[in-house]
């Protein structure tokens, strides 16, 4: 049960072994969302490579109702990007951009 304004950490029972050079991403159901108010709380939740613990969602109570969770209810869902390697380099000066450093909001017209 999820009580109003809360967080549930909901462990999923299963675990997974992603591939090298691959992300999994934890994304909110629309659905349980948007009928339920319900969704995880950090959007979206992000899977290692490395990690092949027990899968868990925090999902948070948005709404003014408890919500029970049920047993086989799909509350998320997993989105895989391959990230392929990056290599970084140190630099003294970047490129100049149309954006460059203004920041947050700064692509939208004024």
């Amino acid at each position: 049960m999820i009580e109003p304004g809360k967080v549930v950490l909901v462990n999923l029972g299963v675990s997974i072994q992603l591939p090298k050079n691959v992300g999994g991403f934890v994304l909110p159901r629309s659905g349980l969302a948007s009928k339920h108010l319900i969704s995880p709380i950090n959007t979206p939740g992000l899977i290692d490579p490395g990690y092949t613990g027990e899968l868990m969602v925090p999902l948070m109570n948005y709404s003014d109702v408890q919500y029970k969770v049920n047993k086989h209810e799909r509350i998320a869902q997993l989105v895989t990007i391959a990230t392929g390697e990056i290599k970084f380099e140190i630099v003294d000066n970047l490129d100049v951009s149309e954006r460059s450093d203004r920041g947050f909001g700064s692509t939208g017209k004024n």
